[in-house]
Parts: structure tokens; C-alpha cells; sequence
């Protein structure tokens, strides 16, 4: 019976999917249950994004292995298990289950990188920052580490960056943050 339970919230969880993700979800499932020591029809598939990583590690480094600065397509996979959400990064056969923050869903990110921002912006403008407001938290990648935003005199490592691109008003005139997943950098480019 939990088999066949477990078999139809897959089904359902990647239903109109493409067949590369339906493989990386079966593929991340597969992971988490042996992670977690359950049944993969205990595991159940949430959302499946496609990525791209700045290096072989999907995302999710681990101490003690070496990495590629290679860029790296894939799928972030989110599954519940056991009560709780888990991020499994997938390209190809390999899987990379994430820990910590990296196992955050990507509205809990954008909240959390939106609230830096405000908080950021309010500092420089000297005001509170209950007085800037949020206009928008979109994803976006970046061709390079800078996130769209160099500053004179200054190299960055030219791979794809995910991130979010957050605008902000404050005093009637917009401003613009972009972020990769764990800091943002302001843009000051109002938007008119």
C-alpha cells in the first residue's frame, strides 16, 4: 500500500515534467532515502527547478572533496520526508543532498535576501526600514560573479551566478539589489 501511495505523489509531484527532470527527480529521491535510511516511497517530490552551478559541486560543497570550477547544469529537486523539506541537487546520475541553508526553499531565500536589502537600503538613506518597501524579488543569473553590478578595478570569476534581482522604493524613486543566494549588492540604477 505505501508503495503504491508513494509511487502516485511521484507521479503527481512531476506530472507535465520533461524526461530529464522526471529522471532527476527519481534520481534525488533515490539519494534522500538512502541518506535518510528510508523507502523512496516514503520521499516526495515537491518542485523540480533546472540550475546551473558555478562548479561541480552542485551547490552543495562538502568538506574534504575536491571541485571543478566548471559550470554545471542540473535540477534542484525539493522533497519532504519525514516531516521536513530537503534539497537535492541533481546532475545526470550524480546527486548531491544539501544541508543547512542550501536545503531552504527559494521563497524562504528571497524573503531573507529582500529583508537584507531593505535593511541595507534603509542604513544608507538614513531612514527606518519600515519606510522602504518592497517592489519586487525575481530570480535572475548573473553572467559573472559581480551579479551585475562591477565595481572599477576589480576581477570577478566569470561563472554563472544564481541569484535574485530585488527592487526596492523608498522615497517615492526605485532601487535595485542583486543578489547570488547569499548576499546582495545595491545597484543604484533608479528605475524611471
Amino acid at each position: 500500500m505505501l508503495t503504491t501511495i508513494g509511487a502516485l505523489l511521484f507521479t503527481a509531484a512531476v506530472n507535465g515534467a520533461d524526461g530529464p527532470s522526471r529522471n532527476a527527480a527519481e534520481v534525488a529521491r533515490q539519494a534522500l532515502a538512502r541518506e535518510l535510511g528510508v523507502a523512496p516511497e516514503g520521499v516526495r517530490v515537491l518542485t523540480i527547478s533546472p540550475m546551473e552551478w558555478p562548479d561541480t559541486s552542485l551547490g552543495c560543497p562538502r568538506r574534504g572533496t575536491q571541485v571543478m570550477p566548471v559550470v554545471t547544469s542540473g535540477y534542484r529537486v525539493l522533497l519532504e520526508a519525514r516531516g521536513s523539506t530537503h534539497a537535492v541537487h541533481v546532475s545526470g546520475r550524480r546527486a548531491a543532498v544539501c544541508a543547512g541553508s542550501a536545503a531552504e526553499p527559494r521563497v524562504a531565500v528571497a524573503s531573507r535576501l529582500a529583508s537584507l536589502a531593505r535593511g541595507d537600503l534603509a542604513a544608507r538613506l538614513g531612514i527606518e526600514t519600515d519606510a522602504v518597501k518592497t517592489v519586487s524579488v525575481r530570480p535572475h543569473s548573473w553572467p559573472d560573479a559581480s551579479l551585475g553590478c562591477p565595481e572599477p578595478d576589480r576581477s570577478y570569476a566569470q561563472v554563472v551566478t544564481p541569484g535574485f534581482l530585488v527592487e526596492l522604493e523608498a522615497g517615492g524613486r526605485i532601487y535595485r539589489y542583486h543578489s547570488d543566494l547569499r548576499r546582495v549588492v545595491p545597484c543604484d540604477r533608479p528605475n524611471r
